[in-house]
């Protein structure tokens, strides 16, 4: 162990010796240096840090797609990426199978997993499947005693890709909801994450419409600590009722949790029903059907006695219960009585009916206990909630998978990413329990011993020289809960079809004789899983089993007139016995899970990619490492039976044929066509000759009979890069191919095309020739002309004609060249329309206005591009430069060195400031500032400068002090009518109020006034016709002066409806509270921008520049 890394060995295969105690020091080691990933042969095994690493990003999954697994770190992202490599080039099906307790991260690495495929696939359509995680992760997830986000639920997620490699849909498939959690919360653990979410992250508005509180402790189903009848036993009829109110309810949520995270988390919720476009009504009637679900659960029964003297069942809480069912539309009354409970109205005895002949379960048993009793209608309560959620987590599973189906119907390869529950024992296990260590159990036994088993028995079967190796069978365990109608799984489905009880499927286990199995009186039960014993509760697990729901609630919801509840209970669904249909009875929760799990299994891939999460410390605490927990985790999931088996075997196998299907094309020549192959075609001895001219080791192989073996996965990696070498070259060399037969097809079209047209331009020139013979004049027959006349008079005809034929072949040559030469020369496409470049014309009197015409319309293009480029945020800041132009260009001096220089709006981060949300911005109109800068209020007494906030705000203009943020002055913007500046390069704005003391308002003043008196009541030293002379207009000094003034007319403009008047001049009046004061500019000479001197003088203000 001397010559070991320090940071430990990337593949466990490689230590030297391969031993358990060398395999747990190299994950210690590289642990300590949060290195939380180590390979196992081609399998990964993960380390839960227990706090965040900077591991994951974009750019990192695009690093493993494009280097080789063995050149980067162990990660998650070599993993998705060789499987993704493997649909896309392979076209083959992948599955990536992450196994591991309670608390070891794999809810973490099936969404690391995903992120990965879904960036490596380009990101098409990658918001719904990231969005489809988060939404079921906060209705299925929840904090257990051993985890603060775990899975209640197993899921398999298959992400269909197209031919490109680019993800089209996917769709979900889950695995037995954990429901009784919905009424029995243990203590120290909370309900599911959408419960919190909801109190913690709704407004006051919808929680008002809800009629919800924001504590979370008004609920019972939150609360937790007892455990509810419907989880004991509904057919024994277990108390049922609320938690005793004696027990103080915790002061928060059980579990590590951030103060604003359920707050957060419920914003994300949101965003990712909208990403799935879940429609506004059906993301209000999820919230009302949870929000019926949290009241509902304080609903109480208590005993009463009666006048007869029997023993009644009285409603308590009958508030929550109205207002429940108010919510949804449900009929109170006709639910009290499906419950058992007294009517909410009496109504007389002949027209109540039996409950026990309308809620006996679907099975065909009748419930024990009295009709009445309020332990019987709290445990009918309790299963009511259990059996909505459930239903309502089915209902958006399906709507997910509709989201997220591909939009066309075609065959597709997958990728699939399953996250399977991990081995549980709780302080109470009951039936849920069961099944989930049931199908954590198969998927061990599926991914880790026939894997094993049928592994070596392939070497065996292919005469390789192998030695076999020991192994923990976990198939054992497996058939014991499965295998035939002996099996526990077996006997209860017995049981629950024969109307048995807890006693008989006692008695079924007992005469079994399994060293595995051990029933412990009076109803309890212990099996050996391959994590260690877990004891289970029988106590009404008969019952429980049947999964039924009271047929007269059914109907009482079923008739409600919330569609979404209505659909829920209407007859078809789960558990709801359509009338006049089938007697069959319902499938049971057990059939139904050993058919999904037995399904699951049967899908899986003979070789999938494995993840093994491991927990190093039981509190999940960081930097903590518990070795005797680790050693326990690796014993118990067969790691170190698969590194020996990948030290000693082989990564992967292939077929003889297969091999030179996939590699034949690495072959330096074709092989010859020669006659057709004999039937013995020795295809093993093809693959040995091939494989033998490629730069790879001979010992990285061994052939079989009929297969040929790869030693490591490097060299399954040298393999792919060596056939995808050369399949670009051979692409390479067919485009080369198409280019010249092109060419070649082009140059043939050309010449026929130029020799047609040299026919033509020959037949044209002869015509014109012939024309221009007929125009010359016939020769008189008595006069001799000379010979030198008569040529000079037809050659001069003839010249003119070519002239203009050569003429406009030289005008279309001409055009033909400035255009084809126009795109080159063209301005880049990244500068501002405002630039004014654009090439000469070459010849301008021939194409002037062409070249005109072109120069505008591209001019229009590019202004459509620059437009087309903006976001919101863009336009809108587009818009204010508009505005400014239009307001100061050629008007005010400093415009043109601010036209450069973006407007900022918010220069002192105002928004991200928590005291101004809870002091002047608390309030609606003033909650999104416009502009925040320190600016100059001038005293207009003396003219001296006094620095403050200003802040414009979609409502109002504020001055706010600059420190504390105590709010000095608010003028809104329906009183600004006029602002003044001067057409200079000053900083300078006047701000014109209109004379009405109710418009505006400040602190100090209205404190010293009775709220109750009105502004013009006598006496009120700020009412009446003088307020407005007490506060007269403001006067600003800011270096953002344009800035200020363009966004202070369009608040006034979209206040108003009207803009405000915008005075430019050297000279106007202002009013200052007592008297109209006239301000004057005077420029003594070139001073710098802002530079200005203010003086007072009686009715005047002097400003010097």
């Amino acid at each position: 162990m001397e010559a070991e890394p320090p940071a430990g060995l990337a593949d466990a295969v490689l230590l030297a010796p391969l031993t358990e105690d060398s395999f747990l020091h190299n994950l210690h080691v590289r642990y300590k240096r949060d290195i939380i990933y180590t390979y196992v042969g081609n399998a990964l095994v993960s380390v839960n840090p227990c706090r965040p690493l900077p591991l994951y990003s974009a750019e990192l999954v695009r690093t493993y797609l494009a280097r080789a697994p063995y050149l980067l770190p162990p990660h998650l992202y070599a993993i998705t990426a060789t499987a993704y490599r493997w649909v896309r080039d392979r076209n083959e099906n992948q599955c990536i199978v992450i196994t591991g307790e309670s608390g070891a991260g794999k809810t973490e690495a099936a969404r690391v997993c995903l992120q990965c495929a879904v960036v490596a696939g380009g990101g098409a359509g990658g918001g719904a499947l990231p969005a489809a995680g988060t939404l079921l992760e906060a209705f299925g997830n929840a904090a257990t005693a051993r985890n603060h986000n775990a899975s209640r639920f197993g899921k398999l997620l298959d992400i269909e890709f197209d031919f490109k490699g680019e993800p089209v849909g996917g769709h979900i498939t889950h695995y037995l909801l954990e429901k009784e959690r919905v009424c029995s919360v243990a203590e120290g653990e909370r309900n599911f994450h959408v419960l919190y979410q909801l109190l913690a992250g709704a407004d006051a508005h919808l929680l008002k419409r809800l009629k919800l509180q924001r504590s979370w402790e008004q609920y019972r189903v939150l609360r937790g600590g007892a455990c509810c009848g419907a989880c004991e036993c509904a057919g024994a009829a277990q108390a049922a009722g609320a938690s005793s109110p004696r027990r103080a309810p915790p002061a928060a949520p059980p579990g590590p949790r951030a103060p604003h995270a359920d707050r957060d988390h419920f914003a994300f919720t949101k965003a990712a029903m909208g990403a799935l476009g879940f429609s506004a009504a059906q993301c209000g009637a999820v919230l009302r059907v949870l929000a019926f679900l949290l009241k509902l659960g304080n609903v109480e029964f208590e005993p009463q006695h009666n006048i007869d003297g029997s023993i009644g069942t009285r409603l308590h809480h009958e508030y929550e219960l109205r207002e429940a069912c108010a919510l949804v539309g449900v009929d109170a009354e006709a639910l009290v009585l499906a419950l058992g409970g007294a009517p909410l109205d009496p109504v007389p005895l002949d027209e109540s009916c039996s409950v026990e002949e309308e809620c006996s379960s679907e099975g065909g048993s009748e419930v024990a206990g009295g009709a009445g009793g309020a332990e019987w209608a709290g445990a009918l309560r309790d299963r009511l909630l259990c059996a909505l959620y459930s239903r309502l987590f089915t209902w958006l599973v399906t709507a997910v998978n509709e989201a997220i189906k591909p939009a066309s119907v075609g065959a597709r390869r997958s990728l699939g990413i399953l996250d399977v529950y991990g081995l549980e024992t709780l302080a109470h296990n009951g039936l849920e329990r069961l099944l989930i260590n049931y199908a954590a159990e198969r998927v061990q036994a599926a991914v880790t011993a026939a894997t094993l088993r049928r592994e070596q028995d392939e070497y065996a079967r292919e005469g390789l020289a192998w030695s076999p190796l020991p192994y923990a069978d976990h198939e054992l365990c497996a058939d014991l809960l499965d295998a035939g109608p002996e099996s526990v799984l077996g006997a209860l489905r017995e049981c629950s079809l024969r109307s048995g009880s807890d006693m008989q499927f006692l008695q079924r286990l007992q005469r079994r004789r399994h060293p595995r199995l051990l029933v412990l009186p009076p109803d309890r039960f212990q099996i050996v899983h391959f994590g260690g014993p877990v004891v289970y509760s029988a106590r009404g697990i008969v019952a429980k089993n049947r999964d039924s729901v009271c047929r007269r609630c059914a109907a009482v919801l079923a008739a409600a007139h919330e569609p979404l509840l209505a659909a829920l209970f209407a007859h078809g669904a789960a558990g709801v016995p359509a009338s006049g249909g089938s007697p069959r009875r319902p499938c049971a929760a057990a059939c139904r899970q050993r058919a999904l799990v037995g399904a699951l299994v049967r899908r899986l891939p003979p070789a999938p990619r494995l993840v093994r999460c491991l927990r190093a410390d039981a509190a999940l605490r960081p930097h903590r490492f518990d070795p005797a927990l680790l050693r326990h985790q690796i014993r118990t999931q067969g790691i170190m039976d698969m590194a020996l088996l990948r030290r000693a075997g082989w990564c992967e196998s292939l077929s003889a044929r297969s091999v030179l299907a996939r590699y034949g094309v690495l072959r330096s020549a074709p092989p010859p066509a020669a006659a057709p192959a004999p039937a013995a075609r020795d295809d093993v001895r093809e693959a040995r000759a091939l494989l033998r001219l490629l730069p790879i080791p001979s010992a990285e192989f061994a052939y079989g009979r009929t297969k040929v073996f790869i030693r490591s996965p490097r060299t399954v990696w040298e393999l792919e890069s060596l056939r995808a070498a050369r399949v670009d070259r051979l692409v390479a060399a067919a485009q080369r191919a198409w280019r010249r037969h092109r060419a070649r097809r082009r140059a043939a079209a050309a010449t026929r095309i130029a020799t047609a047209w040299r026919r033509h331009r020959a037949r044209k020139i002869s015509s014109e020739a012939r024309v221009v013979r007929r125009v010359v004049p016939p020769r008189p027959p008595e006069v001799e002309p000379s010979v030198s006349s008569a040529s000079a008079v037809g050659g001069g005809m003839t010249r003119a004609a070519a002239a203009r034929v050569i003429w406009r072949w030289w005008c279309t040559a001409a055009r033909r060249r400035y255009l084809r030469a126009l795109w080159a020369r063209l301005p880049a496409r990244h500068m501002s329309p405002a630039c004014a470049a654009w090439p000469p014309a070459p010849h301008p009197r021939l194409i002037a206005r062409t070249d005109a015409l072109l120069r505008r319309l591209h001019h229009r293009w590019r202004c459509c591009v620059y437009r087309r480029a903006f976001d919101q945020t863009a336009r809108n800041r587009m818009r204010e430069k508009v505005t400014a132009s239009v307001l100061f260009k050629e008007r005010k001096l400093s415009y043109a060195r601010s036209v450069a220089h973006p407007f900022v709006g918010d220069y002192v981060r105002l928004r991200a400031s928590s005291a101004w949300r809870r002091g002047p911005g608390a309030a609606a109109a003033d909650r999104y500032v416009v502009f925040a800068d320190v600016v100059g209020k001038v005293a207009r007494s003396s003219g001296r400068v006094a620095r403050c906030l200003g802040v414009v705000s979609t409502g109002a203009l504020l001055l706010l002090e600059a420190r504390s943020l105590r709010l000095k002055r608010r003028v809104p913007a329906h009183a600004v009518y006029r602002l003044s500046l001067s057409p200079y390069a000053d900083d300078l704005l006047v701000v014109h109020v209109r004379a009405c003391g109710a418009l505006e308002s400040s602190t100090e003043e209205m404190s010293q006034c009775s709220s109750r008196d009105p502004m013009d009541a006598p006496g009120c030293l700020f009412g009446g016709e003088g307020a407005w002379r007490r506060r007269g207009d403001l006067v600003l000094r800011t270096c953002h002066v344009l800035e200020l003034a363009t966004k202070l007319f369009l608040v006034v403009q979209n206040a108003v409806g009207a803009p405000p008047h915008v005075n430019i001049a050297t000279e106007f009046e202002a009013n200052f509270g007592q008297q109209m004061v006239t301000i004057s500019f005077h420029a003594l000479g070139a001073a710098e921008a802002g530079g200005a001197r203010l003086l007072r003088r009686g009715s005047r203000m002097d400003v010097l520049l």
